[in-house]
């Protein structure tokens, strides 16, 4: 938009010689450069954001996942821990156990010894002795099943107390690793809200440049009026004008793009060509303007002198300069890709007292 304001001056020949336009003509241009300018930080600023943004989710994501595995290993911690415990507790009551046979099997056998003793001198076999062989016996079985126990106790234990070291350390990774995530966090919620103040003040000052633009225009349009000026005739050699090449219309008049948070209208359309197309003038007139322009590439500008004047950007070559008379149908230029063009194309406009109107009515 602010490059079309520069334009609309460009096509007005009458200015040229006028001082205080002029000079007014300098200061627009000074200002619709700065809200080019502005514009363009405004746009590295939005994306600056949106790539914290992009990566304050990720990092959330990865927190979230991180303290959904430490939740898990926490419980399992918990989980191994009441295990052991348990185990413990089944070895201690085991150890008694052993002691307590340990000593019952001591004092049968010391028993045992006597009544064995007793029994060779007196050559006598007592049912007593035969009881008790068979409680020794018994017992050292017992024995021998609680040792069994004893060893599967132990094992257990070993074997849980390698997985609570194990957890234990995933336990501290995955503590740093949320620790560090969550430090990211509040670096990006930090960096994301001061791109968002940037982007905002930035915004502001290109509402406050288009604004005085304008306010300018206005003026411009002010000093006009008191120069005065010849009401132009609005038409044209034919009733028609040329198209000013053949293709297919990739942006039409009037269709709005948006772009970082602000609203840009056609000026015109944009057809699409192969590169080093002719591109024809659409009636007769005066080139007024023939160099290269922001946005617009490589741009030719006719005055029509009948009120109206036509645009020919993003071309590749201009095969005509400033001053020359050209005719319909003559070849200007030759078609590009210059400028902000995305693709090979012809960006045509058409104005009519300075403002921008839709070609396609006025084409044969």
């Amino acid at each position: 938009m602010q490059k079309r304001l520069l334009l609309l001056f460009l096509m007005i020949p009458m200015l040229i010689f006028a001082n205080d336009i002029d000079e007014k003509l300098r200061e627009l241009q000074r200002l619709n450069t700065q809200v080019e300018k502005t514009e363009q930080e405004l746009k590295q600023t939005a994306e600056k954001k949106k790539r914290a943004e992009r990566e304050l989710s990720r990092t959330s994501s990865l927190k979230k996942e991180t303290d959904r595995r430490l939740r898990g290993y926490r419980v399992r911690e918990r989980a191994v821990k009441d295990s052991l415990d348990q185990v413990g507790v089944r070895l201690l009551k085991t150890q008694q156990r052993l002691d307590y046979l340990n000593q019952a099997q001591s004092k049968e056998f010391e028993l045992l010894l006597k009544m064995d003793r007793g029994m060779r001198v007196h050559d006598v076999k007592h049912k007593s002795h035969r009881y008790l062989c068979n409680l020794l016996h018994a017992d050292h079985s017992v024995h021998s099943t609680t040792m069994d126990q004893r060893r599967g106790l132990e094992s257990s234990k070993e074997t849980h107390g390698r997985e609570a070291n194990i957890i234990s350390r995933n336990v501290q990774s995955e503590n740093r690793k949320s620790r560090k995530y969550q430090s990211d966090i509040r670096t990006y919620n930090t960096q994301t809200a001061k791109l968002s103040k940037e982007q905002q003040a930035l915004q502001q000052k290109v509402n406050k440049l288009k604004q005085d633009a304008a306010g300018l225009q206005d003026l411009i349009n002010r000093l006009m009026a008191e120069e005065g000026k010849t009401l132009p005739s609005y038409e044209f050699t034919e009733i028609k004008i040329l198209w000013p090449l053949r293709g297919r219309i990739i942006r039409s008049f009037g269709q709005e793009t948006r772009a970082y948070n602000t609203s840009v209208v056609s000026n015109g359309i944009d057809i699409a060509v192969r590169e080093g197309t002719n591109v024809l003038a659409v009636d007769d007139g005066e080139v007024v303007f023939s160099d290269r322009y922001g946005g617009q590439g490589k741009l030719i500008i006719i005055d029509h002198k009948n009120g109206f004047f036509s645009l020919y950007g993003y071309n590749k070559d201009l095969n005509v300069q400033r001053g020359a008379h050209v005719r319909r149908g003559q070849v200007i230029a030759k078609s590009g890709m210059t400028g902000s063009a995305s693709e090979p194309s012809l960006h045509f406009e058409l104005r009519k007292d300075g403002r921008a109107v839709n070609p396609l009515p006025y084409f044969e």
